[in-house]
């Protein structure tokens, strides 16, 4: 379902490979997060300005509507399901207006072992590169007037590599696609897909990706299967 992420890569780094213009340089302060969750800040890509030009911000990931009495609403609201993004109150505006992307550098997922609790696996490309998963954006005012920018990712149903951990997986938008995920269309309903297997690699990880506290370049080490 798409729990945590990583955002290790710096945002110059990130800007050259989605062939985005230079970021403010304000965004470098941001540190390097290996074991990133809702609550907390990530770079995303939207549009901005009159030329509508995609470019990378800060944002809270977990969406809070502008429906919302209070930011407690957005912990739950982390991800948004392609099948029903389109018609679901909380995310149907911004799916139509407020598509962002999220760059990545992998994502967590947990196979659950019975009694034995849950291994963690590390989910990324076979060529190391980033990639990016789809997301959507709304800007929500608090009680006091201040604004928050938040996100949530979409998800769909897992392919074949991740099948047998977890049944959903983040919404991937491919490097010809992104284009599109970010412009004006009302419903580019085809990107909705399921990505496939082939390019994409999974592995074992330490249990220490569980606790938040722990935030380190090991955390990515693969680990080898037990027996």
């Amino acid at each position: 379902m798409c729990g945590r992420i990583v955002q290790y890569r710096s945002p110059e780094d990130y800007a050259a490979a989605l062939r985005l213009s230079e970021p403010d340089p304000g965004l470098s302060l941001r540190p390097a997060t290996f074991n990133g969750a809702p609550g907390q800040d990530f770079l995303i890509v939207r549009q901005e300005g009159e030329g509508n030009e995609p470019v990378l911000c800060i944002s809270q990931w977990g969406f809070a509507p502008d429906i919302a009495g209070d930011r407690k609403m957005s912990a739950r609201l982390a991800t948004a399901h392609a099948e029903t993004v389109v018609t679901e109150g909380s995310f149907c505006a911004a799916y139509r207006y407020r598509r962002c992307l999220v760059p990545v550098d992998s994502f967590y997922e947990w196979k659950k072992l019975g009694p034995m609790g849950k291994q963690p696996h590390a989910v990324g490309m076979e060529d190391g590169r980033p990639f990016t998963l789809a997301g959507l954006w709304e800007n929500w005012r608090g009680p006091e007037g201040a604004w928050l920018r938040t996100f949530a990712i979409v998800t769909i149903t897992s392919n074949k590599l991740l099948a047998g951990i977890n049944d959903r997986m983040p919404l991937i938008i491919d490097p010809q696609d992104r284009a599109r995920w970010l412009s004006d269309e009302g419903h580019p309903g085809d990107l909705l897909r399921q990505h496939p297997s082939e390019g994409m690699a999974r592995w074992l990880v330490s249990p220490e990706v569980n606790s938040l506290r722990n935030n380190g370049p090991s955390l990515l080490a693969p680990m080898a299967a037990a027996g």
